[in-house]
């Protein structure tokens, strides 16, 4: 089945990038060649047209009636050029929308233009062409019937473009990738997988203030831990439940006593011979009033 071209006479193509598309094709075919691909175009020897990822095939008839594959080649765009690219089409969410409903916005090419990319061929010799005939080196007829059955599919589907350049329309409305958040969790993450298998990595605790750090017991009024010395030379802690002064608080006895009492007792009991932590110190009684 034979493709039927829509324009019958005068230039092929109406769409900005129709037109540019053929312009670039023309410059590579010469003028004979641009007569007689398509007078053979209109004519319907054009049987098919396949559109892949930078190449567009068709099968092409003769007078003979002899079947002649020709193939177009425009390159995808390289993957640096491709992130540029896809970096300029998701910052317009409507494009997938317009491409489907068969418009190219000429404002997107000014704005590849500005990373030297496009869609469209920069020039001639970014196409390339072949055909299965004996005409060498070419671009023989056949190419050039195929150009214009390409330039009309392109001005009705402007998506024939993103396949030659090796996108798809999916491309266009994926979501970018995140960028990994740098808070806690993601240390926790990567603690996590730097672990053995099967293993969950320890967090340190932290004590309350009514729990003691590992490995100390209560700690008394002047800080000394239940059951370990204060210091190398110091005393040791009191037996639970026997009052040593000692170890009071000077500032606790001056809210019950007053600064200057708390201070004398404190210093007296200080001065005087700490008593045996196996019987309980004897206190004095209050003198009577």
């Amino acid at each position: 089945m034979s493709i039927t071209l829509r324009s019958r006479r005068g230039p092929i193509g109406t769409s900005w990038h129709a037109i540019t598309l053929r312009e670039k094709g023309e410059t590579l075919l010469g003028p004979s060649r641009v007569a007689r691909g398509k007078s053979d175009a209109r004519a319907g020897h054009v049987q098919w047209l396949d559109v892949d990822t930078s190449v567009a095939r068709g099968a092409v008839q003769d007078g003979l009636g002899h079947l002649h594959e020709a193939r177009i080649e425009l390159p995808a765009l390289r993957p640096g050029d491709r992130e540029a690219f896809l970096h300029v089409a998701r910052a317009h969410p409507e494009l997938p929308a317009r491409f489907a409903a068969g418009e190219y916005p000429e404002a997107i090419e000014r704005e590849l233009a500005q990373h030297e990319l496009s869609l469209l061929p920069s020039d001639a010799s970014e196409l390339s062409h072949d055909c299965s005939c004996l005409d060498w080196p070419g671009p023989c007829r056949h190419v050039s019937a195929l150009l214009y059955v390409l330039v009309e599919a392109v001005d009705e589907s402007p998506l024939l473009l993103l396949t030659l350049r090796g996108f798809t329309l999916e491309d266009l409305v994926a979501p970018l990738e995140p960028s990994a958040p740098a808070d806690t969790a993601g240390s926790v993450g990567a603690a996590a997988s730097a672990s053995p298998a099967g293993s969950v990595p320890s967090v340190p605790s932290v004590p309350s203030a009514d729990e003691p750090a590992d490995g100390a017991g209560p700690e008394t009024e002047d800080g000394a831990s239940d059951g370990q010395p204060s210091g190398a030379d110091g005393p040791a802690a009191p037996a639970p439940g026997v009052f040593d002064p000692h170890h009071a608080d000077v500032g606790r006895l001056a809210e019950v006593m007053g600064e200057e009492v708390a201070a004398l007792v404190h210093a007296f009991y200080c001065a005087a011979p700490r008593p045996s932590s196996e019987e309980p110190p004897h206190v004095p009684d209050p003198p009577l009033q």
